[in-house]
């Protein structure tokens, strides 16, 4: 099993690679409920029939290197796990979720999402709230949750020699790219932080750029495909506009720290995206400037709080049982709050975000206030 099953048409669907080669598998009734049980990495005996893909498909699952597809007839009980990493994550990935079905299911959902980039279980109103009101980014694992990992764990990696940090810090790269499932966005990001830490252990700096761009060139040489992939693009553009618009915009916009910094973040950020959602999603939502400022500050605590709290919670829960659910309720209701602080940004957002030329005259609005904000702060100085 490629990737995890998810519930759909009316079945399970879920990417199996059967002799090497990669095939979107659909199973209803008994074999669906099998299939569910399991998880990316684990191995299962199936019995059906495979087929090439539609070419009219062909390019849309080239990405993930899927070649057909597999009508399942049979699914046997017995369900293997693969590889001691591949079990490892599986395990924190259970762990985390025991702690987070302690929240409401949809918090739940979007908790997951937030922190490993499992949005299976959210609900289609929600996918699309977050969509139109551009925090879909939110969802899809990337830089910011590498760098809270790392946050989290360097307390304790730092502590070791220089290339002992450096080995620790791999494996941590790695296994997290693992438990986040390997999306293009992840990679992305786990590769520049590759690269940082490489160039960190020689004694040498290594730019924002320099990783960025190195990390693109491995990733097309190990993976040609992902040339394909929209979150590789959109996420490689999203950071571009960090590491060149945002630079610029906060030497232009002056004014307090806490606003000028984020705003300048955020439109960089929106900035690098926009030619990508313009030509593959035919909008870029204006309104996701005001929902990004909203909406990431309590995200990104979210990632980095919720992590370690939902981990903590679920292995207590899962040595103690059910007595340590009054506690662990507690612990985890500040980051449902913090959940849902995010979805309702959202909704609000989806609500209020307008279309078509409206949409258009609300960036000329956006782009007339910022100006008006350098003029103001210039002449208050």
């Amino acid at each position: 099993m490629v990737e995890d099953p998810v519930a759909k048409f009316g079945g399970t669907q879920v990417v199996l690679e059967i002799e090497g080669k990669r095939y979107l598998a659909l199973a209803h009734s008994v074999a669906g409920r099998r299939l569910q049980a399991g998880e990316a990495g684990n191995i299962v005996r199936i019995e059906g029939n495979r087929a090439p893909l539609p070419s009219a498909s062909s390019m849309r699952y080239a990405s993930r290197h899927i070649i057909g597809t597999f009508t399942v007839e049979f699914v046997d009980e017995r369900i293997f796990p693969t590889s001691p990493l591949f079990r490892s994550a599986n395990k924190t990935r259970a762990t985390m979720l025991r702690a987070a079905q302690l929240m409401p299911r949809e918090d739940a959902a979007l908790f997951m999402g937030l922190v490993i980039g499992d949005d299976r279980a959210q609900p289609r109103d929600m996918i699309a709230s977050f969509r139109k009101s551009g925090l879909s980014h939110l969802t899809a694992v990337s830089g910011q949750n590498v760098a809270f990992v790392l946050t989290v764990f360097g307390v304790y990696i730092n502590r070791a020699r220089t290339w002992w940090r450096l080995g620790l810090t791999l494996f941590l790269l790695g296994w997290f790219v693992v438990m986040t499932r390997a999306e293009p966005s992840v990679l992305r990001a786990a590769m520049m932080a590759t690269m940082s830490a490489v160039a960190f252990a020689r004694g040498r700096d290594l730019s924002a750029r320099q990783a960025l761009t190195y990390s693109i060139v491995v990733l097309l040489a190990i993976d040609p495909l992902l040339i394909l992939s929209i979150g590789m693009w959109m996420s490689s553009f999203a950071t571009c506009g960090l590491i060149f618009v945002t630079p610029r915009l906060k030497k232009y916009l002056h004014g307090p720290k806490w606003i000028h910094e984020p705003l300048a973040t955020t439109l960089g950020a929106q900035l690098g995206v926009m030619p990508i959602s313009l030509l593959v999603f035919s909008s870029a939502p204006a309104i996701s400037l005001a929902t990004n400022l909203l909406a990431v500050p309590v995200a990104g605590f979210v990632m980095l709080v919720g992590l370690p709290i939902a981990f903590i919670c679920g292995l207590l829960i899962t040595l103690i049982g059910p007595a340590a659910n009054p506690l662990c309720t507690v612990a985890m209701l500040p980051i449902q709050y913090a959940t849902r602080w995010v979805w309702w940004v959202a909704v609000v957002g989806e609500r209020m975000s307008p279309h078509g030329l409206a949409n258009a005259l609300l960036w000329v609005v956006w782009g007339v206030f910022l100006v008006a904000l350098h003029r103001s702060a210039r002449i208050h100085t």
